[in-house]
């Protein structure tokens, strides 16, 4: 493979259809088996109080080491392919929507009822930057704001560029889409899902209590690096609505 493949822009159908393909790689007639493997293995790393970030080679290998003495070798390498592909296929994927709700939430201390409605002509590609317009709001205000790669300890333009490009062609007008077994479908998420995003990241991170982090801590996270960054009351109240 070329080096400077990353250059080249591909194009987002070419992108759409690399996804689609990766789904297929689950055998239709085995899903119900793959399934069951994550299944078990879900509910082995939640009783170790694994979150779902601590999904590394050695978690898994602990993981089998714990269950080989009720399989034989043969069993195990197929037990280990499925768990891998399950793994491959459905977290990366629905991963990427929960970071671009986190990045958008915090950059724009948005309340998750602004995000849920978050149409895609919102959002404008500025090259370097991101411009986003949150058109309805709770005290009935416009407000915008920018998200930027120097603002993240992650590329987060780059992040919600690749969650837009995975939009299928007959999408409507909802940014954020629900994904159904790691694809992506033309039906909007509701506020609940919205509202979980920080639970997740908490699960994701192993924190302590996951369920008790809610959709409000976008907003105050937002709030809290901005004051700290020297901005004062009144820059805070402007830049949450």
């Amino acid at each position: 493979m070329n080096d400077n493949a990353e250059s080249f822009s591909i194009p987002a159908e070419i992108k759409q259809e690399a996804q689609e393909a990766t789904l297929r790689l689950l055998p239709a007639k085995s899903k119900r088996v793959y399934e069951k493997e994550m299944v078990e293995f879900d509910n082995w790393r939640k009783k170790r109080g694994l979150g779902e970030g601590a999904i590394t080679e050695e978690v898994l290998l602990a993981y089998f080491f714990n269950v080989e003495k009720h399989f034989a070798a043969s069993s195990m390498w197929t037990k280990y392919s499925m768990l891998k592909s399950m793994l491959k296929v459905h977290k990366d994927v629905e991963y990427l929507q929960v970071k671009v709700a986190l990045i958008l939430g915090v950059a724009g201390a948005c309340r998750c009822n602004e995000l849920t409605f978050l149409d895609i002509s919102d959002i404008q590609d500025k090259g370097s930057y991101l411009y986003v317009l949150i058109p309805d709001t709770k005290t009935n205000i416009s407000r915008s704001f920018t998200v930027m790669e120097e603002a993240f300890s992650v590329n987060a333009v780059k992040m919600c560029r690749k969650y837009i490009s995975l939009r299928p062609k007959a999408a409507g007008r909802r940014f954020f889409l629900r994904y159904v077994d790691g694809k992506c479908t033309t039906q909007h998420v509701g506020i609940n899902t919205i509202s979980k995003t920080f639970s997740k990241v908490a699960s994701f991170l192993g924190l302590p209590d996951p369920e008790s982090f809610t959709g409000h801590g976008m907003r105050r996270s937002s709030a809290t690096l901005l004051a700290n960054a020297g901005g004062d009351i009144t820059t805070v109240k402007r830049h949450g609505g």
